[in-house]
């Protein structure tokens, strides 16, 4: 008897306990799920439920655009913009212009951000946070901006706040990531995009094939198409390349990071079927593949896959199935470092003009096909810390474009550099620099030169010659 009054009256107090934790505020919960328990073993532990205090979206100007606190244990918004544009821009003691790493913490705080679409996404957080988890959120972030926006700038963020806040709402609860998935964020949200001003299809895709370029999508996730079409799926590979040459422009190592990415505006979560190449080879697979030898074929030395891949078929005809959902996301990410044949080539010659001066020529030449230009390219070189000046003299031969390559001398960082615009295949480009020293030239002056980098954008060429072959 007195067991069951014991029971009845811890019951009876239990019951107005739920009930006072049921009306606490949302920010006594958060604290709530931070206190620290004792467990049965006798040590304490805790659960760290919050992990951003502010979520921002800052413009290249410094702009505070969108703007969440969600713990109050910080600045305010408008100090800590302020605190972060400043150590961005000026991350070096000699206010030189060497950007700052993607995490960094000031006054017990941390900052970590990505810079993508002009803009800067940042969060804040005084907990010791997973930098990888968060870096990969705000990355996520900025991929749902661009399915629901159709582009990702600061003029569609500024136009698409409301719609922004609206998502944010969803995504994000209490500094506590809740939701990124493209296709369940739909059934919560009630703002329509304002979509960014764009020529007719027809229109773009004849200047596209003009100037080489692979037309480009702006479409929003939420709008429905007017003229009957059940939907829309875009594929493409994206390559980005590493490679070191010699002075005389053969390549001694090559690496390709690469990714098949995927823009799906299909409706219904449809079944789709994709095929790569058939001679696709890739290293530590067993398979039917690895007969053909090393040297045949599309050689990969690792790749992974979209989780909801089905890879049943894929060592038997190289195809991959899924259910796709809406918005855009990486079907396959892989990596070689095969020889493979660059699409330019840069071969560079160093001569001693006068005592205290040194004349660098660079010939790039494109090794693509003539029907495919590259938008612009950019060639830079850094030279020794004892150049005083650099002239760019007329070579008097010019590229089949008939244009020169205007050079310039950014001097802090001691580098030269070169931008041509619309490199057609199979051109050739000269460009040569006179540079002024303040000590005499010598071997190891000339090892300072270097190396050479370039930087392109090369739209409907891929040096792997990795292949969708259908859809």
């Amino acid at each position: 008897r007195e067991k069951r009054e014991r029971e009845k009256r811890g019951g009876g107090g239990g019951g107005k306990q739920t009930k006072k934790r049921q009306g606490r505020s949302p920010s006594s919960l958060v604290c709530l799920a931070n206190e620290t328990k004792r467990g049965a073993e006798g040590f304490s532990y805790s659960y760290l439920v919050v992990m951003i205090s502010q979520f921002l979206i800052i413009s290249l100007r410094g702009d505070t655009i969108i703007s969440r606190d969600f713990t109050g244990d910080v600045h305010k918004v408008k100090t800590t913009s302020e605190v972060f544009y400043r150590k961005a821009n000026r991350w070096s003691s000699d206010h030189s212009e060497e950007e700052s790493p993607p995490v960094f913490c000031v006054d017990g705080v941390q900052y970590l951000y990505i810079k993508i679409g002009g803009v800067y996404f940042v969060a804040t957080s005084r907990k010791n946070v997973s930098p990888a988890l968060v870096l990969e959120f705000l990355s996520r972030v900025a991929n749902i901006i661009k399915d629901y926006c159709g582009v990702l700038n600061e003029e569609s963020i500024r136009q698409n706040f409301v719609l922004l806040y609206e998502l944010l709402d969803e995504i994000i609860d209490y500094g506590v990531p809740q939701n990124t998935a493209t296709d369940v964020l739909k059934r919560y949200l009630l703002n329509r995009p304002i979509l960014p001003e764009q020529l007719p299809m027809k229109s773009s895709n004849i200047l596209a094939k003009r100037e080489g370029k692979a037309p480009v999508i702006s479409k929003s996730v939420l709008s429905k198409d007017t003229d009957g079409k059940k939907g829309e799926i875009f594929v493409d590979i994206v390559e980005k390349l590493s490679i070191t040459f010699n002075s005389s422009g053969y390549v001694q190592n090559s690496a390709i990071d690469g990714s098949i990415q995927v823009k799906s505006y299909l409706s219904g979560r449809p079944l789709v079927k994709i095929a790569l190449n058939e001679d696709l080879q890739i290293a530590g697979r067993n398979d039917q593949y690895s007969s053909y030898g090393s040297n045949y074929g599309v050689l990969l030395d690792d790749c992974n896959f979209y989780e909801h891949c089905n890879l049943d078929n894929f060592d038997i005809d190289r195809t991959i199935t899924l259910n796709p959902s809406q918005g855009e996301f990486a079907l396959m990410n892989y990596r070689t470092t095969r020889e493979i044949r660059p699409p330019f080539r840069v071969t560079t010659s160093l001569n001693d003009s006068a005592p205290f001066k040194a004349e660098l020529v660079m010939k790039v030449r494109a090794e693509f096909a003539q029907r495919i230009v590259a938008p612009a390219l950019t060639v830079s070189i850094p030279v020794p810390k004892s150049t005083i000046s650099v002239s760019f003299p007329q070579t008097g031969e010019k590229s089949k474009q008939g244009q020169q390559a205007p050079g310039t001398f950014q001097e802090k960082e001691k580098k030269i550099s070169w931008t041509l615009k619309k490199v057609q295949g199979g051109s050739e480009h000269i460009v040569v620099a006179r540079v002024s020293l303040n000590s005499e030239s010598s071997v190891s002056l000339k090892k300072e030169f270097g190396p050479v980098s370039l930087q392109f954008n090369l739209p409907l060429f891929n040096s792997s010659r990795l292949q969708v072959k259908y859809l």
